[in-house]
């Protein structure tokens, strides 16, 4: 139901609106995963999952593959090809249906069947979801995520200079701490899933979460970098422990805030790059808070071992 769903109305919003209907159009047939702001994208990592899972598809299928990452801010600003080159401008793109065509497959996760068909056009693909374990059931591949992101990233010079700068900054080995509240602490940096917890409840929870980070760090007897979505945790935690490494920056999530400041999105970047190199990394999980990919995906990156603990 949700396949006929996306195909009769989804998809055909998004030609009537941005394609030229009934234009044929000679173009190479290629796979092309588009962060446009032409419909919500998810968060960094929803956009990168359905990048990487397209660019598997675009593999077994020996098609060219592309990514048009432009909002609200040009991928190519903080990451550019490493192995291989998925750039693409605009003027390249083509609008003429059906000679190129949407898949907005967003609600069709659980069965993506239509990222798997070989079509003799140029796809556009709107997608948030890591699908390699079920195209690799499909295939009988062995795709793996952090390989596939490697191969397709790296910083640019300028980030890949910050990352080294906040490195010495930590000064030495650390493992990284990862909590998502969305909302419960009252920052507001995201769509209201949750409600916001009255002042006790807030209290508490920061709490329990404070001395599960102390428990890691006397545990590992490293130095813990902490990564939130919350301002309010992040000052809560370096004010009881001044040891706590934070990089720099206002924390922002980029499918909620429209436009995006320099600053927000090298934290970012940063950020998970970081989290890439950490020893272990872990996500911290109370009640009402986020499973989140965040801390997840950047493990994957750098092969490091990734832990994610239940509180109550």
């Amino acid at each position: 139901m949700v396949k006929y769903y996306d195909v009769l109305f989804r998809d055909t919003q998004l030609i009537w609106r941005y394609y030229r209907p009934f234009s044929f159009h000679r173009v190479q047939a290629r796979n092309v995963f588009m962060v446009d702001g032409k419909i919500p994208h998810g968060g960094m990592f929803d956009r990168l999952k359905g990048a990487i899972s397209i660019f598997a598809v675009s593999k077994i299928q020996d098609k060219p593959f592309k990514l048009n990452f432009v909002y609200p801010f040009d991928l190519r600003n903080y990451l550019e090809p490493n192995e291989y080159d998925w750039t693409i401008e605009d003027k390249e793109l083509c609008y003429h249906f059906p000679s190129a065509r949407p898949i907005r497959a967003y609600g069709e996760y659980r069965h993506p069947i239509r990222l798997y068909k070989n079509r003799q056009c140029e796809s556009h693909f709107y997608y948030g979801y890591d699908s390699l374990d079920k195209i690799n059931s499909r295939f009988n591949t062995h795709f793996d995520w952090g390989t596939l992101y490697r191969e397709l990233f790296r910083p640019t010079p300028n980030l890949a200079s910050l990352i080294e700068t906040y490195k010495r900054e930590i000064g030495g080995k650390y493992i990284v701490i990862h909590l998502r509240f969305l909302n419960l602490l009252g920052d507001k940096v995201e769509t209201d899933i949750n409600p916001e917890l009255p002042d006790s409840d807030k209290a508490a929870l920061m709490c329990k979460c404070f001395r599960q980070m102390e428990d890691l760090s006397q545990a590992t007897g490293m130095r813990v970098m902490l990564a939130s979505d919350s301002m309010r945790f992040i000052e809560y935690a370096t004010f009881n422990n001044s040891d706590i490494y934070v990089v720099p920056g206002k924390v922002q999530h980029i499918d909620t805030a429209g436009k995006t400041q320099e600053d927000e999105n090298l934290k970012m970047f940063v950020d998970y790059h970081l989290i890439a190199g950490a020893e272990k990394v872990y996500n911290i999980v109370g009640q009402g808070m986020w499973q989140s990919a965040f801390s997840e995906y950047p493990a994957k990156i750098g092969q490091v071992e990734f832990e994610r603990i239940f509180i109550k």
